[in-house]
């Protein structure tokens, strides 16, 4: 394994490339969700076939990411630029997005802008569609809120909602990542902007992911989800909560390898 840092879209970003041996390798490149980092696909590593070489990213406000102290919020379109720059930089040209929650925003945006540079999209529980979390976003964005959620008091249903069982060791991070996440919103959101027919942009290759025993993405949802993409495999994970990566890694592993 192997961590480095690189800049996108201001963002001194904590990337991890869990085989660095595997020179020439396709990438898979791996977006967390919301409360993740780069390690939240640490337990594929080993599950990875040798044609592959995965690489974590903690995104804005997670890991050992960090931010100018004067920024407040992210925008998917000008992050997704930024990301795009730092691949051509690294000589990358087409990768695999394996994208989970909130992550799966930053990888559709990704796909839709730049799709002769994604060879495959995988979205696993994505954000960004479902009624519920986009409500949540909106209101922590608004302007009562933004003042209000400066405590942490006033954060904690929105945390208990996302995830349930935080350790008490992760909260203050996981506050301040909600805190600009909120802010950030409607640029977060396709949906909230009433642009999600832009992911047809993407003629490529998707893959929707989602547990029979989600809480907070209902696979009845998928077809829903589904049909904003022109070629979009759904596979609905039995036992599987919000995270198959952490609870069942074989599984899902065996799931990728159907359509990387």
């Amino acid at each position: 394994m192997n961590t480095f840092f690189a800049d996108i879209d201001g963002f001194s970003t904590e990337i991890i490339d869990y085989h660095p041996d595997r020179v020439g390798a396709e990438l898979v490149l791996a977006l967390h969700g919301f409360g993740g980092n780069a390690r939240t696909f640490r337990r594929l590593r080993g599950l990875l076939p040798e044609k592959y070489r995965l690489w974590g990213l903690s995104l804005p406000w997670h890991g050992r990411t960090e931010a100018a102290p004067a920024t407040e919020k992210m925008e998917l379109e000008s992050y997704v630029h930024g990301l795009a720059a730092l691949l051509e930089e690294l000589g990358i040209g087409r990768v695999h997005l394996l994208c989970h929650s909130f992550g799966s925003r930053i990888g559709a945006m990704f796909a839709s802008l730049y799709p002769a540079r994604t060879r495959t999209l995988v979205l696993i529980a994505p954000g960004g569609y479902y009624p519920p979390e986009d409500y949540m976003f909106r209101i922590l964005g608004s302007f009562p809120m933004r003042q209000l959620i400066r405590r942490d008091l006033f954060l904690a249903p929105f945390v208990k909602f996302l995830i349930p069982n935080l350790p008490r060791e992760k909260k203050a991070a996981t506050y301040r990542a909600l805190r600009h996440i909120g802010w950030s919103f409607p640029g977060i959101s396709l949906k909230a902007r009433g642009e999600l027919h832009r992911l047809k942009n993407y003629p490529g290759k998707t893959v929707l992911i989602i547990g029979d025993r989600d809480r907070l993405m209902k696979a009845s949802y998928a077809p829903q989800i589904a049909r904003w993409y022109h070629d979009c495999s759904t596979e609905i994970m039995p036992e599987a909560g919000h995270l198959p990566m952490a609870q069942m890694p074989d599984q899902l592993m065996k799931l990728l390898l159907k359509y990387l």
